[in-house]
């Protein structure tokens, strides 16, 4: 993206709605709303306190994806981490080695000057090595992968940083995205109806999934930068001492806050930053979440919308109906995967990622054309 404040505001809101979706995928009941609750206030709704843990840990790794391409076993062994409350059973010996990690990056570097298919290919090398142990995990590859390319590409500023820096112990909401993708998987796949992840066989259907998905982000683009400009322009309202100008760049990079976490970054009392939102709720700029007057959190409109309208994600997206198509099909994905891999056999794999390289060669002549 060209203007750098409108991307991390864009990756802060998605990295949210990704985390959920990703969770909410594998059948777990969960909202945005709640997940953003429990990081904000040590608090969350009953039939959410599981599936929101799970996403927290799902998130830091969104955020902060690491480095694949130079340190592959760390950056996949982080996301297998992350990944792994999630899944339900485990068997050990679908664990890929060390030694097979750098092979899935590796799987994507032919295909890096077109980041998504890059992302994908990895993705479609380490279903296979774990035999879809963790879906979770696959997409999470994808994103590392192709937030990666796009950089190896020169098509994102290079933002990587240790994890000291980003202090991920105090939680994945108030770690900075300095991701690049540009590819929620979760959120593509969940926006119009559900879609079955599936990164062996469900290219085409996952790219048209995408498609519309950026294309919708598109337009949103629009009023982040309204909200941005909106939020500048309440910075020039502001006056002699009032610490309004330093939340407002907070918010820039931090759309969810509580008053509790104005009062740690600012270092004011709870009566000046609850004045200083009240502010920003006035002028528009901020709306409540929690429509109560204790344990509440704000955030940017745009965001506010957008969690109401993502608000559960799994169990709740599509109803029973789709969840036993999910669950029947993913059956139907690993049974199949597991005759294929037969002891994880590597010129079954060549095989697979061979036909994987013909499908992509097509879409990658379309891009080229396109000028893309």
């Amino acid at each position: 993206m060209a203007d750098p404040a409108v991307a991390a505001l864009w990756r802060m809101e998605t990295s949210l709605l990704e985390a959920a979706a990703s969770v909410g995928l594998e059948g777990e009941r969960i909202s945005t709303q709640g997940m953003v609750l429990r990081l904000t206030s040590g608090t969350a709704m009953d039939d959410d306190a599981r599936s929101v843990e799970m996403a927290l840990k799902v998130l830091t790794v969104i955020r902060w994806p690491g480095d694949p391409f130079s340190a592959p076993v760390a950056a996949l062994r982080r996301i297998e981490a992350a990944a792994a409350r999630i899944v339900q059973t485990r068997d050990e010996g679908d664990r890929p080695e060390d030694a097979e990690l750098p092979l899935v990056v590796e799987a994507s570097r032919a295909w890096s000057h077109v980041p998504i298919l890059g992302g994908w290919r990895a993705a479609a090398s380490y279903a296979f090595r774990s035999r879809r142990n963790s879906p979770v995990a696959e997409r999470l590859v994808f994103m590392a992968v192709e937030g990666a390319a796009r950089h190896l590409q020169g098509l994102s500023p290079d933002r990587r940083a240790g994890r000291d820096e980003l202090h991920e112990r105090a939680g994945g909401l108030l770690i900075p995205a300095v991701a690049g993708w540009i590819v929620p998987p979760s959120v593509s796949l969940t926006r119009t109806g559900f879609r079955v992840w599936s990164p062996v066989t469900g290219l085409a259907t996952f790219l048209e999934a995408a498609t519309r998905s950026l294309s919708h982000d598109l337009g949103h683009l629009g009023t982040l930068r309204h909200e941005l400009a909106r939020l500048t322009a309440m910075t020039s309202s502001a006056h002699g001492r009032s610490r309004l100008a330093d939340l407002i760049t907070y918010l820039k990079t931090q759309p969810v806050v509580s008053s509790a976490m104005v009062m740690d970054h600012l270092g004011v009392t709870r009566r000046t930053a609850l004045t200083l939102i009240g502010e920003l709720v006035d002028g528009g700029c901020l709306s409540n979440l929690t429509a109560r007057s204790t344990s509440r959190f704000w955030a940017l409109p745009s965001l506010a919308s957008r969690m109401g309208h993502a608000g559960g994600a799994g169990a709740v997206r599509g109803g029973a109906l789709a969840g036993s198509e999910r669950s029947s099909e993913r059956l139907k994905q690993i049974g199949t995967l597991k005759r294929m891999k037969g002891g994880r056999d590597e010129g079954q794999l060549d095989r697979i990622m061979a036909d994987l390289d013909a499908a992509m060669s097509g879409l990658d002549y379309v891009v080229r054309l396109a000028g893309g």
